[in-house]
């Protein structure tokens, strides 16, 4: 992300006697470009991480031992992106610090971080991937034969997925990922019924294109994949 500022001074100067001569001239000042661009889809050898530094919450990570992360906030500085406010979900944990802080380094397609976040590790090499597929690859009703759900996509970003809960709501693309909003209802347990928002994204898992969801609520965080058919 480039945050650009320009300041233009121009100044006239003006001669008496019959004559006269005029200059113009023009300074411009530029913010310093940021060492690194975060923003981008991550995946590690046992994890996924998608990254937005424009919004609140622009930080989600979820691993295959069902550790859900989010990050309150991230703030790019030389070539680490600092997180602060962080909140930790599994089948049996619940936490958030909004005091706690990691720090994520970045070296050209890779971020790295070296975290204990309530007794958990956190620590990952993540690769940045390609941008998600686009919504008219998308479109159809694709299976999770692991666990029966079915998310179903039509053209105009309208979204249902029958799991836990179903999900109804809307996929809006933005950049590199789809933000997302749904509302859960059926829920089992009911206590996720509410309103969501979050991310979804499509990253490559040994040659099938996995759909991951990600979304939270005042509730809790609550995440699945679907390969893509």
């Amino acid at each position: 992300m480039r945050s650009l500022v320009i300041a233009v001074s121009v100044a006239l100067l003006s001669a008496c006697g019959g004559s006269s001569d005029s200059q113009a001239t023009g300074n411009t000042a530029i913010s310093p470009t940021p060492l690194i661009q975060p923003n981008g889809i991550y995946k590690s050898d046992n994890a996924v991480m998608i990254i937005d530094t424009e919004i609140t919450h622009g930080v989600l990570a979820a691993d295959s031992s069902n550790n859900l992360y989010l990050f309150d906030t991230a703030t790019v500085s030389n070539d680490t992106l600092d997180l602060k406010g962080i909140h930790l979900w599994s089948n049996s944990i619940s936490f958030y610090n909004a005091s706690q802080t990691a720090s994520m380094t970045f070296n050209d397609n890779t971020a790295s971080v070296m975290a204990t976040i309530d007794n958990q590790s956190f620590v990952h090499t993540f690769v940045k991937q390609p941008d998600s597929l686009s919504l008219n690859q998308l479109i159809g009703t694709h299976t999770n034969t692991d666990d029966g759900s079915t998310w179903e996509i039509d053209s105009a970003g309208n979204i249902t997925i029958n799991g836990m809960c179903t999900f109804s709501g809307t996929l809006t693309k933005n950049d590199h990922y789809f933000k997302v909003s749904v509302t859960a209802t059926a829920c089992s347990p009911s206590s996720y019924n509410g309103n969501y928002n979050g991310a979804a994204f499509t990253v490559d898992d040994n040659g099938i294109t996995q759909l991951i969801g990600a979304l939270y609520s005042d509730v809790g965080i609550v995440w699945g994949t679907v390969p893509v058919n």
